[in-house]
């Protein structure tokens, strides 16, 4: 977080946090709803100033119950995620994959599908998922790894291998066969992936 942010927090410590003003999208976006309505199906402002989202960015962080927040200076503004806490996409070099604030990927300890074929991902940053308009191509990336002590090589990840995870199978997947980007994959339905992967989508008010 920015120290000007930290020193205000130290200097209010007891400023009220507020619920339902702000919210992330599936795109990564940052939306504003004015009165708090966040949770009454309002659709929300796009917060396009990149002064202001840049700020945001820096001073984006989570609670112990997997609460997501914009530190405020002293205060704190949950967020409400329409999907998870991350929203992962292809950097313009289609080889690095960056988080919706800006942050490097660089370790991927699990894989998750879900029934609207969404490609969720617990990163070292915390949970993620990758943005809809890169599925296409990321997917084609995708290899199923072999089992250890085996020759046979990678695989791409193909309907039948879809299908087998819908009934139920763990594959071992690796995004262009890096090592710190293979793990395991299983599906999930999207109503219980905040459970696996520690985040809840609309922070419970204090």
């Amino acid at each position: 977080m920015d120290e000007q942010v930290l020193g205000a927090m130290q200097k209010w410590p007891n400023v009220p946090a507020v619920y339902g003003w702000l919210s992330l999208n599936a795109q990564g976006d940052w939306l504003l709803h004015t009165n708090g309505g966040a949770r009454e199906g309002q659709s929300g402002e796009k917060i396009a100033n990149e002064q202001i989202r840049l700020f945001m960015n820096r001073n984006y962080a989570t609670n112990e119950a997997g609460e997501w927040f914009f530190q405020n200076g002293p205060q704190r503004v949950f967020v409400d995620l329409a999907c998870a806490p991350y929203i992962v996409r292809l950097a313009d070099d289609m080889q690095t994959l960056l988080t919706h604030n800006e942050l490097p990927v660089t370790r991927i300890s699990q894989w998750l599908l879900d029934g609207q074929g969404r490609l969720y991902m617990q990163t070292e940053h915390g949970a993620a998922m990758l943005v809809g308009r890169d599925m296409g191509l990321l997917s084609t990336r995708l290899q199923v790894m072999p089992e250890a002590g085996t020759l046979a090589a990678p695989i791409p990840l193909d309907q039948n291998h879809l299908q087998a995870l819908q009934d139920g199978s763990t594959l071992r997947v690796s995004l262009d066969g890096t090592a710190d980007w293979t793990a395991p994959m299983q599906w999930l339905e999207s109503a219980h992936i905040p459970a696996r992967l520690g985040f809840a989508r609309e922070p419970a008010a204090g």
